[in-house]
């Protein structure tokens, strides 16, 4: 009698894995939202938007390495100004890349350079409180490596103004606090909820991924909308009148101007020149293309592509797809863009695990149907 194999335990999930330092810029996100900070600090979720692709843009002009600071003892009563200067706390766990230090009178001034404009109240212009904490967390390291901080400031670029903060024992108190909370929210395994009816949501480049309404309401969290009327009414005499209601703020997700590029008659050459895609039938230029607003090459059939063009492409993280004239897949040619070896040499390891595929197939079934839901409750003209 043949007896049935024993199974093997079941193997545990690998729990994730914790930065040793948490960025200062991290603890900002975990102020403004901490839904937000969690998708990028543990979930490794960015998505650009005009604010940050600028923002990003006026830093690279202030961010060129100074002179080291010098260490707390030998600091002199010169004065002394350095940029872009990375400083850790070991005993916090925090770090922090100072846009600017200044130093006068044996004391040390961090300078953060933001893209917007101060918050005006009714007593002046003042920080808002996510910079005004990721302020505090830079005054925080520069005191654990031994300097003497006593404020900050920040330097607005839309109003060209600088905005000071003092460094009192219960601003730093509530940094303290703050640290701590966004270490638990990391650690945590569930991700915090969406703010409900927030300005910030509108202009935040992850609300496509977040979908902040539609998880309230599949969580049963918001009211129910009012009746909507019908194309025909039975009963003239009973029909409907449309309630006010509040306003419903609609989701706008984000446009991404990257576009695919089908070039399909035959006999075409590819080129370069410069940054752009030059395409030709014979010695006639037909069409330029930009290669910063490609996504992806597609080629069908017999056209051919110059060494330069492929490089160039390859460089700039566009695949270029070939295929038959009539639409037969035969191959793809990327570049080397994998950023990450460590996440790349996990998926692989857990790819061969039975119970992780089991459970990323369930999850993505239960995403499926959670998605079609979505654009029933959308785009349905009975929603309820």
């Amino acid at each position: 009698m043949a007896s049935s194999p024993i199974p093997s335990p079941q193997a545990e999930p690998e729990r994730r894995s914790l930065p040793d330092y948490m960025p200062a810029r991290m603890i900002n996100e975990f102020v403004y939202c901490p839904r937000l900070f969690y998708y990028e600090q543990v979930e490794g979720l960015f998505a650009h938007s005009a604010d940050t692709i600028e923002g990003e843009a006026q830093h690279k002009r202030v961010d060129k390495e100074g002179k080291d600071l010098p260490p707390a003892e030998e600091l002199e009563e010169e004065e002394i100004r350095t940029r872009s200067l990375m400083l850790a706390s070991d005993r916090h766990r925090v770090i922090a890349k100072m846009d600017l230090l200044e130093v006068a009178d044996g004391a040390v001034t961090p300078v953060d350079y933001k893209h917007g404009r101060p918050r005006e109240t009714d007593q002046g212009i003042e920080l808002w409180s996510t910079d005004r904490i990721q302020l505090a967390v830079q005054g925080l390291i520069l005191r654990d490596n031994g300097y003497r901080s006593d404020e900050g400031m920040v330097f607005y670029q839309k109003t060209r103004q600088r905005v000071r903060v003092e460094f009192t024992d219960e601003l730093m108190t509530e940094t303290l606090e703050t640290i701590s909370r966004a270490w638990e929210t990391a650690a945590s395994e569930r991700i915090p909820a969406p703010l409900v009816d927030s300005p910030k949501c509108t202009r935040c480049s992850l609300v496509g991924i977040c979908l902040p309404e539609e998880t309230h309401r599949l969580r049963g969290e918001r009211p129910e909308p009012a009746p909507q009327l019908t194309l025909f009414d039975e009963t003239r005499n009973d029909r409907l009148k449309k309630p006010p209601g509040r306003e419903t703020r609609l989701l706008v997700t984000p446009r991404t101007d990257l576009r695919p590029l089908y070039l399909n008659s035959q006999g075409l050459r590819v080129g370069k020149s410069g940054a752009v895609l030059r395409i030709k039938e014979r010695d006639t230029v037909r069409q330029d293309v930009r290669i910063g607003e490609l996504c992806q090459v597609n080629l069908m059939g017999n056209i051919q592509m110059s060494t330069q063009a492929v490089q160039e492409l390859c460089s700039s993280e566009v695949p270029i797809c070939y295929f038959s004239r009539g639409g037969w897949f035969y191959g793809i040619t990327t570049g080397l863009n994998t950023k990450n070896v460590f996440l790349r040499r996990s998926q692989f390891r857990l790819a061969e695990q039975e119970w992780f595929c089991m459970r990323l197939a369930r999850r993505l079934t239960a995403g499926k149907i959670r998605n079609q839901r979505t654009m029933l409750l959308r785009n349905h003209v009975e929603p309820d």
